[in-house]
């Protein structure tokens, strides 16, 4: 059973942890320093303390979300959702535990009263891809190796 709460400035070294053993073999993505993701993570819960989740199994941090109900967007022109992070252990890939933080961060937005999600991801990290496409993003443009995404939340129940 995976529950998905809400994450405190306290949990930073272990999202840290977890951060990086989620990109491994996608290096050219991510941060690969352990003071440089902290310093990321640190950045992360100024923008939005209140949209970091992670999800716990058995105890255990097993994945994080970083989801910023602040973020404007100069591409949209508004103030948008943003995943600036979607990170769950290899080991516990596949089980549905990106789709749970996704979810709640989309919760969150609506509660914030925004319509649009917008993400960016590796243009070569194909499972990522493959998992935004399959909850309803769709791609809107690319800068270098960045594929930025978008998914319209207006009209969905919930929230």
């Amino acid at each position: 059973m995976v529950s998905i709460e809400k994450a405190s400035s306290e949990d930073i070294e272990e999202l840290a942890r977890i951060y990086l053993e989620g990109y491994k073999g996608l290096e050219e993505y991510a941060y690969t320093h352990m003071e440089d993701v902290i310093a990321y993570l640190n950045w992360l819960f100024r923008r939005d303390v209140a949209g970091i989740f992670v999800a716990v199994a058995d105890g255990k941090k097993i994945g994080f979300i970083a989801s910023d109900g602040n973020w404007y967007s100069k591409r949209e022109g508004k103030v948008v959702g943003a995943i600036h992070e979607l990170v769950v252990l290899p080991e516990y890939r596949g089980l549905g535990v990106g789709k749970k933080l996704l979810d709640r961060a989309i919760q969150y937005f609506k509660e914030r009263g925004l319509d649009t999600v917008e993400l960016w991801v590796g243009d070569e990290n194909v499972s990522a891809l493959e998992f935004y496409k399959k909850y309803g993003f769709k791609e809107k443009d690319r800068f270098n190796y960045w594929v930025r995404m978008t998914r319209s939340i207006k009209d969905e129940v919930g929230g």
